[in-house]
Protein backbone atom coordinates (compact mmCIF):
# COMPACT_ATOMS: atom_id res chain seq x y z
CA UNK A 1 0.00 0.00 0.00
CA UNK A 2 1.43 3.81 -1.14
CA UNK A 3 -0.25 6.98 -0.42
CA UNK A 4 -3.18 5.71 1.74
CA UNK A 5 -4.08 3.67 -1.27
CA UNK A 6 -5.37 -0.33 -0.10
CA UNK A 7 -3.41 -2.99 -1.56
CA UNK A 8 -6.54 -5.24 -2.06
CA UNK A 9 -9.54 -3.22 -3.08
CA UNK A 10 -11.91 -6.02 -3.13
CA UNK A 11 -11.00 -7.02 0.33
CA UNK A 12 -13.10 -6.67 3.63
CA UNK A 13 -10.70 -6.38 6.71
CA UNK A 14 -12.06 -8.00 9.55
CA UNK A 15 -11.00 -7.69 13.81
CA UNK A 16 -12.05 -7.15 16.91
CA UNK A 17 -13.87 -3.48 17.62
CA UNK A 18 -11.31 -3.41 20.42
CA UNK A 19 -8.17 -3.66 18.45
CA UNK A 20 -9.33 -1.14 16.40
CA UNK A 21 -10.19 1.31 19.15
CA UNK A 22 -7.06 0.56 20.74
CA UNK A 23 -4.66 0.27 17.74
CA UNK A 24 -6.75 3.17 15.62
CA UNK A 25 -6.44 5.61 18.62
CA UNK A 26 -4.67 8.54 18.16
CA UNK A 27 -4.53 9.27 21.95
CA UNK A 28 -2.87 5.74 22.26
CA UNK A 29 -0.41 6.40 19.59
CA UNK A 30 0.51 9.87 22.14
CA UNK A 31 0.96 8.29 25.19
CA UNK A 32 2.22 5.26 24.09
CA UNK A 33 6.53 4.94 25.06
CA UNK A 34 8.75 5.71 22.16
CA UNK A 35 9.55 2.20 21.33
CA UNK A 36 5.61 1.30 21.15
CA UNK A 37 4.86 4.42 18.67
CA UNK A 38 5.89 2.35 15.53
CA UNK A 39 3.24 -0.41 16.44
CA UNK A 40 0.43 2.29 16.01
CA UNK A 41 1.58 3.87 13.42
CA UNK A 42 1.91 0.50 11.36
CA UNK A 43 -1.60 -0.53 12.02
CA UNK A 44 -3.07 2.75 11.23
CA UNK A 45 -1.27 2.70 7.91
CA UNK A 46 -2.29 -0.22 7.12
CA UNK A 47 -5.78 -0.23 8.42
CA UNK A 48 -6.85 3.30 8.20
CA UNK A 49 -6.73 3.10 4.16
CA UNK A 50 -9.44 0.50 4.42
CA UNK A 51 -11.35 2.17 7.06
CA UNK A 52 -11.83 5.67 4.71
CA UNK A 53 -13.13 3.06 1.99
CA UNK A 54 -15.32 1.23 4.29
CA UNK A 55 -14.02 -2.01 3.88
CA UNK A 56 -13.00 -2.41 7.64
CA UNK A 57 -15.90 -4.32 9.46
CA UNK A 58 -14.78 -4.24 13.17
CA UNK A 59 -16.80 -7.26 14.97
CA UNK A 60 -17.84 -7.84 18.32
CA UNK A 61 -16.09 -10.92 20.41
CA UNK A 62 -17.40 -14.19 19.34
CA UNK A 63 -18.65 -13.80 15.81
CA UNK A 64 -19.36 -16.03 12.79
CA UNK A 65 -17.93 -14.20 9.56
CA UNK A 66 -19.31 -16.25 7.09
CA UNK A 67 -17.48 -19.16 4.91
CA UNK A 68 -16.62 -21.70 7.87
CA UNK A 69 -15.14 -18.58 9.54
CA UNK A 70 -15.65 -18.05 13.33
CA UNK A 71 -13.88 -15.61 14.62
CA UNK A 72 -13.44 -16.51 18.93
CA UNK A 73 -12.67 -13.80 21.49
CA UNK A 74 -9.39 -14.56 23.31
CA UNK A 75 -8.64 -11.43 24.74
CA UNK A 76 -5.16 -10.74 26.91
CA UNK A 77 -2.58 -10.57 24.43
CA UNK A 78 -4.11 -7.11 23.20
CA UNK A 79 -7.76 -5.96 23.97
CA UNK A 80 -9.13 -7.45 21.25
CA UNK A 81 -7.08 -10.50 20.49
CA UNK A 82 -9.11 -13.69 18.44
CA UNK A 83 -8.36 -16.81 17.41
CA UNK A 84 -10.21 -17.89 14.43
CA UNK A 85 -11.53 -21.48 13.57
CA UNK A 86 -11.89 -22.35 10.12
CA UNK A 87 -14.09 -25.58 9.32
CA UNK A 88 -15.02 -27.62 6.38
CA UNK A 89 -16.12 -31.29 5.52
CA UNK A 90 -15.97 -31.92 9.31
CA UNK A 91 -12.60 -30.39 10.07
CA UNK A 92 -11.29 -27.60 11.94
CA UNK A 93 -8.73 -25.29 11.61
CA UNK A 94 -7.67 -23.45 14.74
CA UNK A 95 -5.63 -20.29 13.58
CA UNK A 96 -4.38 -18.14 16.36
CA UNK A 97 -2.11 -15.09 16.76
CA UNK A 98 0.01 -14.08 19.55
CA UNK A 99 -1.52 -16.81 21.87
CA UNK A 100 2.04 -17.98 22.00
CA UNK A 101 5.29 -16.54 21.72
CA UNK A 102 7.93 -18.98 21.99
CA UNK A 103 6.86 -22.34 21.76
CA UNK A 104 9.97 -24.33 23.33
CA UNK A 105 9.11 -22.57 26.68
CA UNK A 106 5.73 -21.97 26.75
CA UNK A 107 4.30 -25.76 25.21
CA UNK A 108 6.23 -27.31 27.98
CA UNK A 109 5.50 -25.01 30.76
CA UNK A 110 1.87 -22.93 29.18
CA UNK A 111 2.19 -20.65 32.94
CA UNK A 112 4.93 -18.60 31.25
CA UNK A 113 3.90 -15.01 30.31
CA UNK A 114 5.59 -12.36 27.80
CA UNK A 115 5.70 -8.95 28.89
CA UNK A 116 4.18 -7.78 25.25
CA UNK A 117 0.78 -9.52 26.97
CA UNK A 118 -1.45 -6.35 27.59
CA UNK A 119 -3.08 -8.64 30.41
CA UNK A 120 -0.42 -11.51 31.26
CA UNK A 121 -3.32 -13.27 33.58
CA UNK A 122 -6.10 -13.03 30.96
CA UNK A 123 -3.53 -14.21 28.09
CA UNK A 124 -2.40 -17.18 30.10
CA UNK A 125 -6.21 -18.49 31.20
CA UNK A 126 -6.46 -17.92 27.59
CA UNK A 127 -3.65 -19.86 26.23
CA UNK A 128 -4.44 -22.94 28.85
CA UNK A 129 -7.78 -23.08 27.72
CA UNK A 130 -7.32 -23.05 23.79
CA UNK A 131 -4.14 -25.59 24.13
CA UNK A 132 -6.90 -27.93 26.20
CA UNK A 133 -9.64 -27.64 23.81
CA UNK A 134 -6.90 -28.18 20.55
CA UNK A 135 -5.39 -31.16 22.77
CA UNK A 136 -8.47 -32.72 23.73
CA UNK A 137 -10.21 -31.93 19.77
CA UNK A 138 -7.16 -33.22 18.01
CA UNK A 139 -7.79 -29.88 15.21
CA UNK A 140 -4.95 -29.12 13.24
CA UNK A 141 -3.61 -25.56 14.29
CA UNK A 142 -1.43 -22.87 12.77
CA UNK A 143 0.26 -20.37 14.74
CA UNK A 144 2.35 -17.29 14.23
CA UNK A 145 6.28 -17.83 16.15
CA UNK A 146 6.42 -21.48 15.43
CA UNK A 147 9.30 -22.55 13.23
CA UNK A 148 8.15 -23.12 10.08
CA UNK A 149 5.85 -24.45 8.44
CA UNK A 150 3.61 -23.07 12.06
CA UNK A 151 1.33 -26.14 11.27
CA UNK A 152 0.62 -28.96 13.15
CA UNK A 153 -1.32 -30.42 16.19
CA UNK A 154 -0.91 -30.03 20.39
CA UNK A 155 -0.66 -32.78 22.48
CA UNK A 156 -0.94 -32.99 26.19
CA UNK A 157 2.06 -34.27 27.80
CA UNK A 158 2.43 -34.08 31.28
CA UNK A 159 1.53 -30.90 33.04
CA UNK A 160 2.18 -29.23 29.46
CA UNK A 161 2.18 -29.62 25.82
CA UNK A 162 3.81 -30.56 22.98
CA UNK A 163 4.13 -29.56 19.53
CA UNK A 164 3.76 -32.07 16.93
CA UNK A 165 4.36 -29.80 13.15
CA UNK A 166 2.82 -31.25 9.66
CA UNK A 167 4.90 -32.78 7.74
CA UNK A 168 6.51 -30.78 5.20
CA UNK A 169 7.57 -31.67 1.16
CA UNK A 170 9.39 -29.26 -1.09
CA UNK A 171 8.02 -32.09 -4.19
CA UNK A 172 6.00 -30.70 -7.03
Amino acid sequence: MADDKIAFPNAIVRADQREAEFWLSQANLDKAPDDSKGLFQGAMASLNPYVKAGKFKPFDGDTDLGGGIKAVASYGHTAGHSVYVVESKGQKLIVWGDLIHVGSVQFPDPSVVIHFDGDSKEALAQRLKVFADVAKQGDMVAAAHLSFPGIGHVRAAGSGYTWLPINYSSMP
